[in-house]
């Protein structure tokens, strides 16, 4: 099959987090199985670019901003929907992993405009936001992707309830993130400390981790203590708690990382902490598990309960207490590092397989 992916931004910093990371793991392994596969995206290029990697091809399109208080919201990429709509009629699928911004609504227009068949992905980003720009975005554009859609794939009943409150005729149909699976890393002579690896953004609290490093420092705990990502609004109070803990040299923002490096980064962490509030299904918790690190996280994420049925990570409700006592009980005890270990194996075995995820959308497209 031919098949385009279209998500918001790609760059070297990884802003966009992880609906970048889940559409080109399902771009490689969709190739893998022998698709043609074209991922389109906005960049800060000024130009656009054409990359072929692991079977695909990428191709980015410069980014435009209505407004940089907007966020991605405001991005719009002309060249990228005037590219998608000259080749809608050589694609037989176009998968939008579906924003409120203007990159992604208007692929999904042009993809509802045509004979081609229309997927769509939100990630979490579609919900019963309470941001009044919400609203009629939703009724301008929205509502329509999620309706004439010929899946609306999902990842988790939370969120399967908020699409069908926008759209209560979308087709609605499951689905996981997806990673690929090596031999497990090793972890007892690891000396990367504890790790945050996210955007800097309210939801993710990276306040909230500098405050628990601040505590176990204090305690005497033996670690050094890092944050990795991009800044989203939260990096001046993120750098205040750091020097306000008279713990400087332990604990560290490195701003961000190539998505390249994240793995060599989880790999050598000894734990790794994402104490954010109402996400769904984020990537870096299965790069995590992949990497053979223990994870710490809190109840209110989408996949907090599988997390506790497989035994694959610490959930906590989410306080500096809370946080603080796991992650000091992770470094003291090599029980429980192996049991997260173990349980974060088995999770991923049992349901996070990229290649099961890729012979799930074939099923799909061929509907």
């Amino acid at each position: 099959m031919r098949i385009a992916h279209v998500v918001t931004y790609i760059s070297p910093d990884g802003a966009f987090g992880g609906p970048v990371r889940v559409a080109l793991g399902q771009a490689a392994a969709l190739a893998e199985q022998g698709h043609n596969v074209t991922v389109f995206a906005a960049s800060p290029d000024n130009t656009p670019q054409t990359i072929d990697t692991d079977g695909y091809q990428i191709r980015t399109f410069p980014a435009r901003r209505i407004h940089r208080g907007l966020g991605f919201a405001g991005m719009f990429a002309p060249g990228l929907t005037k590219s998608l709509r000259r080749d809608l009629a050589q694609l037989d699928i176009v998968h939008v992993h579906l924003a409120r911004d203007l990159v992604t609504l208007p692929a999904a227009r042009a993809a509802r405009k045509s004979n081609v068949r229309l997927i769509v992905q939100p990630h979490g980003m579609i919900d019963r936001s309470q941001n009044p720009l919400a609203a009629p975005i939703d009724a301008w554009e929205v509502k329509s992707a999620l309706a004439e859609a010929h899946a609306v794939l999902t990842l988790t009943d939370r969120e399967s309830r908020d699409i069908q409150q926008i759209a209560p005729t979308a087709r609605v149909e499951r689905i996981a993130n997806g990673i690929r699976i090596a031999d497990l890393p090793s972890y007892d002579e690891r000396a990367g400390g504890v790790v945050f690896l996210a955007r800097l953004h309210q939801r993710k609290r990276p306040g909230a981790f500098v405050e628990m490093a601040a505590k176990l420092v204090h305690r005497g705990v033996a670690a050094d203590f890092i944050l990795a990502g991009p800044d989203e609004g939260e990096a001046d109070q993120v750098l205040a708690l750091i020097r306000a803990s008279e713990a400087d040299k332990r604990i560290r923002w490195i701003g961000p990382v190539d998505p390249s490096e994240t793995d060599a980064l989880l790999r050598e962490a000894r734990v790794f902490v994402l104490p954010s509030i109402g996400e769904v299904f984020p990537m870096s918790i299965l790069e995590a598990f992949a990497a053979g690190t223990p994870v710490v996280t809190t109840s209110s994420l989408g996949i907090a309960s599988k997390c506790r049925d497989y035994g694959a990570a610490v959930v906590t409700d989410g306080t500096v207490d809370a946080l603080s006592d796991a992650v000091s009980e992770i470094l003291s005890s090599s029980h429980l590092s192996s049991e997260l270990r173990a349980g974060a194996r088995r999770f991923l075995e049992a349901e996070l397989s990229i290649d099961a995820v890729a012979d799930h959308l074939v099923k799909l497209y061929e509907e």
